[in-house]
């Protein structure tokens, strides 16, 4: 269900982070500064250059993304962990975050970071069930985002 995903899987990704990303943070984050999409084909190929993707794909359709990148040889940042909708609440976020640590643990990764929206409740909350912790707030033109990590066992 989990592959390393390629850049001929680009086109779904996008569609999975942009579509999901508008959904849940149109409401969050002021007109002004919401950016949709929130992603470019661009900025994606980019990011193919600095992160190693996860689709979760059943039956030959992305549904789930996740991303992995790694910050130095002890930590990790966890990045654009994104769910169709329809698909949500039904584990997906949870093995594409699972499979990221596993990663994360075979490349001698120690602790993982990630930031989440500070209004979006929910998200933190899905991050504190699989044991990852506030850890501070970053300043954003909008608001704040939640800094997390996680530290790693074997």
């Amino acid at each position: 269900m989990i592959k390393r995903a390629s850049l001929q899987d680009a086109e779904q990704i996008l569609h999975v982070i942009n579509r999901s990303n508008s959904e849940a943070y149109r409401g969050i984050i002021p007109k002004e500064h919401f950016r949709e999409p929130v992603l470019s084909m661009e900025d994606l190929r980019k990011d193919f250059k600095k992160m190693a993707f996860y689709v979760y794909e059943p039956g030959g359709e992305v549904i789930g993304v996740s991303a992995l990148q790694v910050e130095d040889e002890r930590t990790g940042i966890v990045n654009w962990v994104y769910v169709l909708p329809e698909h949500q609440r039904r584990g997906v976020g949870t093995a594409l975050v699972r499979h990221l640590e596993s990663e994360a643990r075979e490349i001698g990764l120690k602790r993982l970071w990630l930031f989440s929206v500070e209004g979006a409740y929910w998200a933190t909350a899905f991050y504190v069930k699989l044991g990852y912790e506030p850890a501070g707030r970053i300043e954003r033109p909008w608001g704040f985002d939640v800094l997390m990590e996680k530290e790693l066992d074997r």
